[in-house]
């Protein structure tokens, strides 16, 4: 009895572990030098409507340093994979962003990777205006030089 009883404690403690969710602390100065950082902020259509514009453009992504940070009303996320991958960012992070940069309704801002604010719009945008701003930036040449 005392065997399945400890078998039942240790499963069912592997089982809380795992469902935990996994929520990762943000510093958005932990990005500069190293990636472009993609900041969407909202909820309802416009929101939807960008979300859409993404999906499906990972490659895109991960070939330019691009993080996409999506903060929703009560639950924010981080990916580093084109959406292929999402963590959950912790509230006091998304609390930060929010007040650092004024998300209150829709917003999509993109940070360069010297970490200055480098595009803001409050409404939703073509997924490729962002790419060719990027490709415009002397940092992004310069990588694309390198890479070739």
């Amino acid at each position: 009895m005392n065997k399945y009883f400890l078998l039942l404690i240790t499963l069912s403690f592997i089982i809380f572990i795992n469902c935990q969710v996994n929520q990762e602390m943000l510093n958005l100065k932990n990005f500069e030098w190293e990636n472009r950082v993609l900041i969407i902020g909202g909820h309802g259509s416009k929101f939807k409507s960008q979300l859409d514009q993404i999906n499906f453009k990972s490659k895109e992504f991960i070939d330019r340093d691009l993080v996409i940070i999506l903060l929703e009303e009560d639950n924010s996320r981080i990916s580093y994979d084109g959406l292929n991958t999402i963590s959950s960012i912790d509230y006091d992070s998304t609390l930060s962003i929010r007040n650092k940069y004024d998300f209150k309704n829709f917003k999509l801002l993109l940070i360069g990777k010297d970490g200055s604010e480098k595009y803001n719009s409050n409404d939703p945008i073509n997924i490729n205006v962002i790419y060719e701003l990027i490709d415009g930036m002397p940092m992004r040449k310069q990588e694309i030089k390198e890479r070739n």
